[in-house]
């Protein structure tokens, strides 16, 4: 608290993360360099000294019965726990754990999360949100650079001559970024490639008629980018230099050949990406226009989920491809910015929350990655499962799972193939850790654990420029909540006393006797209660919470080495004090990469060349060639709409479940073009259906020139009347390379309700 009695926090509504004060009188200020937004103001307004009763507070541990919902103790529902992870992992293996966590989550509760249920536990069915959000921006950068973190920083928007925005609406998800770096900078030209016109397209063409809005054909972002590529070295707008010091001359050579000699001149491409109903003329003039901004001197784009859930990795790295062909790398002005809607989803990232990754990006598939991080955690190296886990997309349908530990996020909301999900759940014991009380997960729930909220619970973010901070709790719950990281811990060690009290089979000795894999399928044998012991007993604060320091120590320790390596740029380890100082700390520095510097793998010792990556041939077509007669149905964040109506959801979004199922509206609506209402009779307000083999939904239409023809909106907000987008994804289309759902690739028919 400052002299004043102002108290300092984080705003962690989305990755830019950036820090807030609270006045004495309650008003939220941004006293950080990108401010905060009505997301931030809005929940820090709700829940200051708010009751339990007002913003939908879990007060307590609670227990489903044969009666309902029990209020039991902490021990009690810590044994619980305990129990259903002993009782699965004994009668059907370690793979019947798995574990669901969100970008929300501090980085000491990922790392904590990640060594007991990937190291001790042994299970690799270990996912979180950034798996369906942010994974593609990653799997984009490591096929290009050979690593998954980001070059650029924000501050590269104000140097910028051109940017260029791909699937991503900053002026409603990350306002504060566009309004005090993009919109500033009025002397760059911007591009925003999405098909519908967004809040975003409305402002920048206000601001400057010059700015360009690419409504192109959903799908059609690798097409688009390789039609760029092949107007820059048709005209000498390349850099060959650059190329021949920093590609691969092999990728370089067939990448170069590959644009040269395909049907990828402006006519080609812009007859391929023009959505129907507009002027083919007017789409040329401006893909013409967007690709000359590529020989600008300093060009900056970024990529968010519109692309990550669109065409994935392979679309991220199209655009990375663009930087290397063009030596747009690493300056002031210049390089890749990653925007994500997950507070500290760049973390999920460097833990490695997916099921084939351990942290710091390594492959569970291989050995000595397995070794290293074993003896990182202090365990024999066989303890790490060498099977990758499920992907987050086949949680719905694998028979593998038992009991599902979920962390701050809604599966019954945010899992494609939704009601197969919502089937499956109610077969598992689902541990659920959460603040506020959700109405849609409370029914498949059999174990609810109360963890503190955002302006309750301190640690350590780290957004979307590399940048760790640390976030103040802004007062203590008045009630039974824990962080994230003691329940961990105390399940964790409550195991070990369970082990204790219970001997399994010795294990002294056992794995030298015993095939491995014999070892394992003797159910719990293989667990270590003196190990659980000593790797979750930290130091605790007067509330009997771990203390961060200890953890983060741990975490930077480890980290050594590694590309994300969490250090300053002269190779000084981050320390805690660094962390919670001014803004924080950036690892390696203002810039990771410097022209002239090679590039690195996922060790830091890995020097190696980029490389050029050639799209896989269905990433070439547009959604609309292969959905003959149907629609894309693309989904997002926000309602579009009036004002007033856009504003509120962008409030709500994130804090809906903390004010209650109460404010939710009515109904989403799904927004139709007019050339497309017309032809099928449908009016504003009129029902209609969606449907397609997976499922189907009902809901009113709204009626828009704002979506292009042959493509649908419809909002994952949540809704009293279940209009779930979900309803209708695969949970079988993900991307090859990182396991994301590729949800916007999604066909759908409409029809009127009689």
């Amino acid at each position: 608290m400052d002299d004043d009695g102002s108290r300092r926090s984080l705003c962690t509504f989305c990755g830019v993360v950036d820090q807030v004060t609270i006045t004495p009188a309650g008003k939220v200020r941004g006293t950080g360099s990108a401010g905060v937004c009505v997301k931030g103001a809005h929940y820090f307004q709700q829940h200051l000294g708010s009751r339990p009763q007002d913003v939908q507070r879990f007060t307590g541990p609670m227990l489903r019965s044969p009666y309902g919902w029990e209020r039991v103790s902490w021990d009690y529902a810590i044994d619980m726990a305990a129990d259903s992870i002993l009782a699965d992992r004994q009668d059907f293996g370690r793979d019947s754990l798995g574990f669901y966590g969100v970008g929300q989550m501090t980085t000491e509760a990922l790392w904590i999360a990640k060594k007991f249920f990937q190291g001790h536990l042994g299970t690799n069915n270990i996912c979180s949100n950034a798996e369906q959000c942010l994974a593609n921006n990653a799997g984009g950068h490591e096929l290009v650079f050979g690593n998954e973190g980001p070059f650029s920083c924000y501050d590269d928007y104000r140097h910028a001559e051109a940017i260029f925005f791909y699937g991503h609406n900053p002026a409603a998800n990350h306002p504060t970024i566009f309004q005090r770096y993009v919109r500033q900078n009025r002397g760059a030209v911007k591009v925003v490639v999405d098909p519908r016109r967004t809040d975003t397209v409305d402002l920048l063409l206000a601001d400057d008629p010059n700015n360009i809005h690419l409504p192109v054909r959903s799908g059609s972002d690798v097409l688009l980018n390789i039609g760029f590529a092949r107007h820059l070295i048709d005209h000498d707008g390349w850099d060959p230099g650059y190329v021949a010091g920093h590609a691969d001359p092999a990728s370089a050579e067939q990448f170069l050949r590959f644009v040269r000699t395909g049907p990828f001149s402006a006519d080609e491409i812009v007859a391929r990406i023009t959505p129907h109903g507009m002027d083919p003329a007017d789409m040329r003039d401006r893909f013409v226009r967007a690709a000359r901004l590529w020989t600008r001197d300093r060009v900056v784009s970024t990529s968010s989920v519109g692309i990550n859930q669109t065409v994935g990795s392979a679309g991220v790295a199209s655009i990375l491809n663009l930087h290397l062909l063009t030596g747009h790398i690493g300056a002031p002005g210049r390089g890749h910015v990653r925007m994500a809607g997950q507070s500290n989803a760049s973390a999920e990232l460097a833990m490695g929350y997916s099921g084939r990754l351990l942290p710091f990006r390594m492959k569970v598939t291989e050995e000595v990655d397995r070794e290293r991080m074993a003896g990182l955690w202090g365990l024999p190296s066989w303890r790490i499962n060498p099977e990758p886990g499920l992907p987050v997309a086949s949680f719905a349908t694998s028979e593998r799972l038992r009991t599902l530990f979920v962390f701050g996020t809604n599966p019954a909301r945010n899992f494609p193939n939704l009601a197969k999900w919502r089937e499956r759940m109610m077969d598992l014991c689902v541990v659920y850790i959460d603040s506020y009380y959700n109405p849609e997960i409370m029914e498949y729930a059999d174990i609810v654990l109360p963890c503190r909220t955002k302006h309750e619970t301190s640690g350590i973010f780290l957004n979307g420029e590399r940048r760790l901070q640390y976030m103040e709790p802004v007062e203590e719950p008045g009630f039974e909540a824990w962080s994230d990281v003691r329940i961990v811990c105390e399940i964790a060690r409550t195991i070990a006393r369970r082990l204790t009290e219970e001997p399994p089979p010795a294990t002294t000795g056992l794995d030298a006797l015993l095939d491995v894999d014999e070892l394992v399928a003797k159910g719990n044998a293989d667990l270590d209660a003196h190990a659980l012991d000593t790797a979750f007993s930290y130091p605790l604060d007067e509330y009997g919470e771990p203390l961060t320091e200890p953890i983060w120590d741990e975490i930077q320790a480890a980290s050594r080495g590694f590309y994300n390596e969490f250090s300053h740029a002269d190779g000084r380890p981050i320390t805690l004090t660094d962390i919670r100082t001014g803004e924080g700390a950036q690892w390696a520095g203002e810039r990771r990469y410097r022209p002239g510097s090679p590039f690195s793998g996922i060790r830091a010792a890995d020097h190696r060349l980029a490389t050029f990556h050639l799209p896989a041939e269905e990433r070439l077509v547009p959604y609309q060639d292969r959905n003959r007669g149907g629609f894309v149905l693309i989904t997002g964040r926000g309602a579009m709409g009036g004002k007033a109506v856009r504003r509120n959801n962008v409030a709500m979004f994130n804090s809906s479940t903390a004010t209650g199922a109460a404010n939710w509206p009515d109904t989403n609506f799904v927004y139709v073009n007019d050339s497309d209402a017309a032809r099928l009779g449908i009016t504003s307000g009129a029902r209609v259906r969606l449907h397609n083999p997976i499922g189907s939904l009902e809901c009113p239409a709204e009626i828009t020139a704002d979506v292009p023809p042959g493509h649908l909106y419809l909002s994952f907000h949540p809704d009293k009347a279940d209009t779930h987008p979900n309803l209708l994804t695969s949970s079988d289309n993900i991307d090859p390379v990182t396991w994301q759902p590729l949800l916007k690739d999604t066909r759908v028919d409409l029809a009127l309700v009689p």
